[in-house]
């Protein structure tokens, strides 16, 4: 079998002109704690320990009541009795993260949450996670359940929760069920029924008279063994839910994240995650007892030692963007909006998102207003060609990432710095490959629609890459995305492969910028498309690559020799490396297997 492979040089150019912020999370500590650090959300569900754990002081708002959450979890599990946060009834949540990303090991548990559960005492707790793909500290990134060993569960299940007078709570769910929480309670002598407890059920500090909460339901655990006296066994799932199990069952309360799947319950492959949700997943009553409520009284990391070598071997490594989870044939170009709103040189409001991988930051803007984007989005679309923009922005001219990979980043550069090195110290980057977009390539062979017919002699497109240091200085790379310059038709051509840009002569950097040029032009400006498509970036040259000053050509120029790598002529492939000589002057480094 043979493998072609190519690298493309670059023209570097350094200026000593003056010019006028990990991707996993590692916080700045003495020592790094195993424990959950802070809770950065609480939601919880009405229930009859609302407004107790924590319990609720007049005056508090959200902001407290997390707070009073953290002091409750922090740290190891606490000895004392009711260090614990309740989160209600169906839905409730609580979202905390640790002082490092916790790395998924393979082979191994990686985190464990611990409720209060007991035999027969099972209140199951579904656990989500995110990864801070975006490098803003918060919880806002996309989440994905952990998927435990539940039969037939109700995905999608939504339920909206309504004050009442009685202070307890309305409910209505997307099944057509509704109803009203009752108290748990427990039978006088003469048989009345006496509230446990008094206090109002609706989480006191919410403004708000109803909210809704959805997510995974499970099946109803509860199981009443007698009349009179009443009593009920509430049933344990066999593995993957918090408060579920035994709480003195580490390995019952212990997670993986290999278990993690998308909102269309596929497998996905999670390095680290950041951010640990956990929500009651069960919508039920059990007589007296009341509503079912999942607990959490504290989380910790099985392998601290392990995440933070993990974190620090990932540190500046190679950005091959499949840590961005998509679905099948998408992209994301920033239209969730997670990030700051600014105003981008063109005086637009658009939202300025972060992608954030391996020590780099990529930036994207979004504008809502058009629904364009700018700087980088990343796709995993298979097409190789351009039929419009609605439907082909995304694509590159081959039909996948690198090697045959899923995702890969696609770039319409602007004004901004597109990358930037997370930390205080400049970093060296090794380069990146590069290929051409449906759309760019389309132009080239049929015309932009702006200017005169396909390219000719005379004609480029070109990418300059701009790299600044601390000190301000700058160093510069130009790449010919296409090249036509040439009074000679065979050496006329485009890239139409993955092809390496070294860029280990610009030195340490601190930011790259880019800007794509061309020959076609109009009073408006530039016509042909102003996109290219990247892969592995900071990676290392496929050990089959060799440095050229030209591009791929798209001549049918054949081979009219073969040397082995020490030169001497073969007249039949061998195995091993093979340099062949092309009939259009180029050498091309082959391995024969």
């Amino acid at each position: 079998m043979i493998k072609n492979y190519k690298t493309l040089s670059v023209i570097a150019l350094l200026a000593a002109t003056s010019l006028t912020a990990t991707a996993q999370r590692k916080d700045d500590v003495e020592s790094h704690s195993q424990y959950l650090t802070a809770v950065d959300e609480y939601r919880p569900a009405p229930g009859q320990f609302v407004n107790i754990y924590p319990k609720f002081d007049e005056g508090d708002n959200e902001a407290k009541i997390i707070e009073k959450c953290t002091n409750l979890l922090k740290g190891a599990p606490k000895d004392r009795e009711y260090s614990l946060v309740t989160l209600g009834s169906f839905g409730g949540y609580i979202t905390f993260h640790f002082d490092h990303s916790i790395a998924n090991i393979e082979g191994a548990k990686d985190f464990v949450v611990r409720g209060n559960a007991y035999e027969n005492g099972s209140e199951p707790g579904i656990v989500m996670v995110s990864k801070d793909t975006n490098g803003n500290g918060l919880p806002d990134d996309e989440w994905f359940e952990l998927a435990g060993s539940a039969q037939n569960p109700t995905y999608g299940y939504s339920i909206t929760y309504s004050r009442n007078e009685q202070k307890t709570t309305d409910w209505t769910d997307n099944q057509g069920e509704s109803g009203t929480m009752k108290r748990a309670f427990e039978l006088d002598d003469d048989g009345n029924e006496i509230p446990f407890h008094d206090q109002d059920y609706y989480p006191m500090w919410q403004s708000a008279d109803n909210y809704t909460l959805t997510g995974t339901r499970l099946p109803d655990n509860g199981v009443q063994t007698s009349t009179n006296p009443e009593y009920w066994r509430l049933d344990a799932f066999e593995w993957g839910y918090v408060d579920n199990l035994a709480a003195t069952d580490v390995e019952g309360s212990s997670f993986d994240i290999s278990w993690a799947v998308d909102s269309n319950r596929n497998p996905v492959k999670l390095d680290f995650v950041d951010f640990v949700r956990v929500y009651t997943a069960l919508n039920q009553e059990c007589g007296w007892l009341g509503e079912t409520s999942t607990e959490v009284v504290g989380s910790w990391d099985l392998h601290l030692d392990q995440s933070l070598a993990t974190i620090d071997e990932a540190m500046f490594s190679t950005v091959d963007f499949e840590d961005y989870i998509l679905q099948a044939e998408s992209s994301w170009n920033g239209s969730n909006m997670t990030g700051e709103k600014i105003t981008d040189e063109w005086g637009a409001e658009v939202c300025k998102n972060i992608y954030q991988s391996n020590g780099f930051r990529f930036t994207n803007l979004y504008n809502p207003q058009w629904g364009s984007w700018a700087g980088m989005a990343i796709s995993n679309m298979t097409a190789n060609n351009f039929v419009d923009y609605t439907t082909s922005q995304y694509n590159n001219c081959i039909g996948s990432g690198y090697n045959g990979s899923a995702n890969f980043g696609v770039f319409f550069p602007s004004a901004s710095k597109a990358i930037e090195v997370v930390g205080d110290e400049d970093q060296e980057v090794s380069g990146f490959y590069i290929t051409n977009s449906a759309w760019n390539v389309k132009a080239y062979l049929e015309g932009d629609g702006q200017t005169d017919g396909c390219f000719a002699t005379g004609d480029w497109c070109k990418l300059t890459i701009t790299a600044t240091r601390s000190d301000n200085t700058t160093a510069t790379a130009d790449v010919y995305l296409a090249d036509y310059r040439s009074d000679n038709a065979a050496e006329h051509g485009y890239i139409d492969n993955w092809q390496w840009v070294d860029l280990s002569s610009l030195g340490k950097i601190r930011t790259l910028a880019f800007a794509v040029s061309s020959s076609r032009n109009n009073e408006w400006g530039m016509t042909t498309p102003g996109y290219f498509c990247m892969d592995n970036f900071n990676g290392v040259a496929d050990e089959t690559a060799i440095s050229e000053n030209t591009i791929a050509r798209t001549t049918t120029a054949v081979e009219v020799a073969r040397y082995t790598i020490d030169g001497k002529l073969i007249h039949a492939p061998q195995r091993g490396i093979n340099i062949i000589r092309m009939s259009d002057g180029s050498m091309r480094k082959v391995v024969v297997k």
